[in-house]
C-alpha cells in the first residue's frame, strides 16, 4: 500500500505544478504601487497605480477595478475604470482603495465589459478576465499621523521625535522620491485631493518643485488644502525657480512676487525660533529673501518679518485656504545652512504648530479608553433607531437562568412525577426548549422595531471667499430582516450638479475592537456576499444587510456655489471684536445661529432668508472656550460640564468635534477627533476668518433601494441633523 502512494506523489506534482506555474506567469505581467512611498492606512483612502500588459487591456471593452475588505470582512469593489497607454508595452490606471483592517489584501480585477456606461459587475456581460492579490506591507493603524515631506528636510525627522508622546507614539515622516514615480497621479474617480486622505501634515520644499512633481501632482496636494489640509511651504531662494517650474504654486503665497533681496538681519528669524544660538554671520551674507509687490497687502498673518516696521518684507506668514491654512516661510530650511543650525528644530516645531497637550497618554489612553475616539462617538450616536434599543443584560441574565433551572431540576422532577406516563418524560424537554425559543423571540421582538429605516446625520460648509460647498455626511440604515439595497448620494441644492465630485463608504468603528479597522482580524460577516460601487463612487450596489442589524456609511462631495450664501460687513474694531451686520442670502433659515471669531462668541438666533442681524443690537461677545464647554459658575469659580463618552446628542457631538482645538482638546474630551479630524476648523478662527454656524436641513441626499427580493415597506425615516457653517472674510 506504502508503494502505491509513492507512485501517486509524481503525478500529483506533474498535474498541479503547471498549474501554478500558468497562475504566476499570468500574474507577473500585473504590479501596481499602493499608496505613499509604498504605505498604506488603515480606515483612510489611499491610491492606488495599476500597471499593465498592453495585451491585458487594449481591448476597447477591458476595464480595470480594485477590491478590499471593509472591517466587516466583505469585498467591496471600485467603481470600473478604462486605462491608459504609457508606452507600447505598458498601460495604467490610477484608483482608490479604503482599507477596512490592517489584515486585509488588494485584489486587481481586469474585466471585460460591453455596456462601459451602464457598466454593473452584476450584469451578467461582465467577465472577469484576470484577478491578482496585490502584495502590500501591513497598513498603519488608523490613528497613526502622517507627515507627508516633498523635499530633503532631515530636520523633519527629528522634530517628529522631539514632538512625540510620552509613550513614544509619533507623527511619521512619509518622504516620497518625486523621480520614481512614487508620488501618485489623479484617480478617475472621487473628489479631488482624495488621495491624501491618510496624510495629517505636509511640507513641500521649494526645491523639490523642480525635481520631478507634476502640475497635475500639485493640483491634487492644493485640493487637499482647500478642503481642510495642512502645508508648510518652504520657497526662499528657491522661489523664482519654484514658480518657472509650476505656476500651480502662486496661489500658495500670501502676496505676488516681486524680486529677491539679501537678507541682512536674522534677529526676527532666532526670536521666531527661541533658538539659543544665532545664525552664523557668514551664511547670513549669503541668504536672499523673497519681497511682494504690495507688502501692505498681504493675505494671512504675518507672524515674523525682518523688521519692526510695519511694512517690513515679512518671513512667515500663515493664512486661510479654503477650509484648510498654508504656512509660508522665505527661506529653505532644507539648505547646509539651517541643517547645522541648532534652532531650525524648535523653528519647524511652530511653523508645523504640533500640540500634544491633553494628549500626552497617547495610544495608551486610547487603547484605556476601549478605543473610542469623537468619530466613534458619532457612529454610536447614529446608529439609534426608532423602536430600536438593546436587550437589557439582565433581562438575558434571567432567561439564561430560568432555562438552565427548566431544563435540569424542572424536567427532573417531571420525570420523577410521571413513572406511570413515560410519553410524558419525551414531551417534556422538547416543550422547555420551544417554550424559552418562543420567549427568547418575543422579547427580541419588544427591543427590535419592524421596518427598515436610516438616520442621517452630518455638517455644510461653506467657504465664501471661493464659494466652495463641502458636505461631510453619516448615515445609519437598520433592517429587521435579510436582504439587499442599493444606496447612494447627492447634494439636496441641484444647482451644484455640475460642478459636483462625491464619494461614499463605509463609516467604520474606532481603534483595534471588534469591526474597527485597527483589528488584526476582520470583523465576522453576518452577510458575507461582495458588494461594489455603480459607475459613480457615489453609488454603491448590492449591499447584503442581515436581520435585526444596522450598518453605517460616510459621504463626502464637494461642489461650487453660483452665489453668496451671507452678504456681510463684518469687521474687527480696534480691541478685537467684531462690529457690522450680516444679511442672509439663503433660501432656508438657520436656527440657534452663532458667530465665532478669534476666541470670541456672538449670539445671532434663527437668521431668516434675507434678515439683517447688527451686532451692535446684539449682547456683546462671550468666551468661545466657556460656551463650547457648557461653563457655569459654582459657588467662587466657573466649571466646565463633563464630557459625557455615553452621550448620543448628535448635534453637541458635531459641535464639539469641528471646534475640538478651541474646547482644549482631548484635555477637555479625553477622546481624539479620529475621522473627524478634517472637520475642526479652530485654526481658521486667528486667520482673519468668522464662521457662522447654525442648525439647518439636510445638505446630503441619501437614497437608499431595496432590491425587489427584499422584504418590507420602504425606509422611514429614523431623523436628521445637519450643522451649516459658513466662513467668512473679515473686512478692513
Amino acid at each position: 500500500m506504502m508503494y502505491m502512494r509513492m507512485a501517486f506523489v509524481p503525478l500529483l506534482l506533474f498535474l498541479t505544478v503547471p498549474a501554478v506555474v500558468k497562475a504566476s506567469t499570468e500574474n507577473e505581467g500585473i504590479s501596481a504601487d499602493v499608496g505613499l512611498n509604498n504605505m498604506t492606512r488603515a480606515g483612510h483612502w489611499n491610491p492606488v497605480t495599476l500597471h499593465l500588459p498592453k495585451a491585458l487591456v487594449e481591448l476597447p471593452t477591458r476595464y480595470v477595478a480594485v477590491e478590499a475588505m471593509d472591517p466587516d470582512g466583505q469585498w467591496l469593489r471600485s467603481p470600473l475604470v478604462r486605462p491608459v497607454s504609457i508606452n507600447d508595452t505598458r498601460w495604467s490606471a490610477s484608483l482608490l482603495v479604503k482599507l477596512g483592517s490592517r489584515n486585509t489584501t488588494i485584489r486587481a480585477v481586469v474585466i471585460d465589459q460591453e455596456n462601459p456606461d451602464t457598466r454593473s459587475v452584476a450584469s451578467p456581460q461582465e467577465q472577469v478576465i484576470e484577478s491578482t492579490i496585490l502584495r502590500i506591507p501591513q497598513p498603519l493603524e488608523s490613528n497613526q499621523e502622517i507627515l507627508l515631506l516633498l523635499g530633503d528636510l532631515v530636520n523633519a525627522k527629528r522634530v517628529s521625535r522631539l514632538a512625540a508622546r510620552e509613550d513614544g507614539s509619533r507623527m511619521l515622516v512619509i518622504s516620497p522620491n518625486p523621480e520614481t514615480s512614487s508620488i501618485p497621479v489623479s484617480p478617475v474617480f472621487g473628489p479631488a485631493g482624495l488621495m491624501f486622505d491618510g496624510v495629517d501634515k505636509a511640507i513641500i520644499c521649494g526645491n523639490a518643485i523642480e525635481q520631478g512633481i507634476s502640475d497635475e501632482q500639485l493640483l491634487q496636494l492644493d485640493a487637499w488644502i482647500r478642503q481642510g489640509g495642512d502645508l508648510l511651504f518652504m520657497a526662499g531662494m528657491s522661489l523664482p525657480s519654484a514658480l518657472s517650474a509650476s505656476p500651480v504654486i502662486e496661489s500658495w503665497l500670501p502676496g505676488t512676487f516681486d524680486r529677491m533681496i539679501p537678507l541682512r538681519r536674522a534677529a526676527a528669524l532666532e526670536t521666531y525660533a527661541r533658538a539659543n544660538r544665532p545664525l552664523a554671520r557668514r551664511a547670513l551674507e549669503t541668504l536672499q529673501i523673497p519681497i511682494f509687490d504690495d507688502p501692505a497687502d498681504i493675505d494671512g498673518i504675518i507672524e515674523a518679518s525682518v523688521g519692526s516696521a510695519e511694512n517690513d518684507p515679512p518671513l512667515v506668514v500663515r493664512r486661510a485656504y479654503g477650509f484648510g491654512q498654508i504656512t509660508w516661510i522665505g527661506v529653505d530650511l532644507d539648505t547646509q545652512t539651517f541643517r547645522s543650525w541648532s534652532g531650525t528644530d524648535s523653528l519647524l516645531l511652530n511653523l508645523l504648530d504640533i500640540q500634544n497637550s491633553g494628549d500626552s497618554d497617547g495610544r495608551a489612553g486610547e487603547v484605556r479608553r476601549g478605543g473610542l475616539d469623537l468619530a466613534g462617538q458619532l457612529r454610536l450616536a447614529i446608529d439609534h433607531f426608532i423602536g430600536v434599543s438593546v436587550i437589557p443584560f439582565e433581562l438575558i441574565a434571567l432567561i439564561g437562568l430560568l432555562y438552565v433551572c427548566a431544563i435540569y431540576p424542572l424536567d427532573w422532577w417531571i420525570a420523577r412525577r410521571s413513572e406511570r406516563f413515560r410519553w410524558v418524560t419525551w414531551l417534556a424537554l422538547p416543550l422547555i426548549v420551544l417554550g424559552f425559543t418562543g420567549i427568547t423571540w418575543s422579547t427580541s421582538q419588544q427591543f427590535k422595531a419592524d421596518g427598515w429605516q436610516i438616520h442621517t446625520a452630518g455638517l455644510f460648509d461653506i467657504d465664501q471667499a471661493t464659494q466652495t460647498c463641502r458636505a461631510s455626511s453619516f448615515a445609519g440604515i437598520w433592517a429587521s430582516s435579510n436582504g439587499q439595497f442599493d444606496l447612494s448620494v447627492s447634494p439636496v441644492e441641484a444647482t451644484m450638479e455640475n460642478d459636483l465630485h462625491s464619494v461614499v463608504s463605509w463609516f467604520a468603528a474606532a481603534g483595534r475592537n471588534i469591526g474597527g479597522p485597527d483589528a488584526l482580524a476582520p470583523h465576522a460577516s453576518l452577510a458575507g456576499a461582495p458588494y461594489h460601487y455603480g459607475p459613480a463612487a457615489s453609488e454603491l450596489q448590492d449591499i447584503s444587510i442581515a436581520a435585526a442589524s444596522s450598518q453605517l456609511f460616510e459621504a463626502n462631495w464637494i461642489g461650487r456655489l453660483p452665489t453668496d450664501p451671507i452678504q456681510s460687513t463684518l469687521g474687527r474694531t480696534g480691541q478685537g471684536t467684531l462690529r457690522g451686520t450680516l444679511t442672509s442670502q439663503l433660501p432656508t433659515p438657520l436656527q440657534d445661529c452663532v458667530l465665532m471669531h478669534a476666541g470670541w462668541l456672538y449670539n445671532v438666533g434663527t437668521l431668516h432668508p434675507g434678515e439683517t442681524f447688527d451686532l451692535d443690537a446684539g449682547r456683546g461677545p462671550q468666551s468661545l472656550g466657556a460656551f463650547l464647554t457648557k461653563k457655569r459658575a459654582v459657588k467662587d469659580r466657573n466649571v466646565s460640564a463633563r464630557w459625557k463618552s455615553d452621550d448620543r446628542d448628535i448635534l453637541r457631538i458635531l459641535e464639539v468635534a469641528g471646534m475640538h482645538r478651541a474646547t482644549g482638546g482631548p484635555e477637555y474630551t479625553g477622546l481624539r477627533s479620529g475621522r473627524l479630524e478634517n472637520i475642526d476648523m479652530t485654526r481658521l478662527l486667528v486667520l482673519n476668518r468668522i464662521i457662522l454656524v447654525g442648525k439647518g436641513p439636510p445638505a446630503t441626499k441619501w437614497m437608499p433601494q431595496k432590491k425587489a427580493e427584499s422584504k418590507g415597506d420602504d425606509f422611514k425615516n429614523a431623523g436628521d441633523t445637519t450643522l451649516w457653517r459658513i466662513v467668512l472674510e473679515v473686512r478692513n
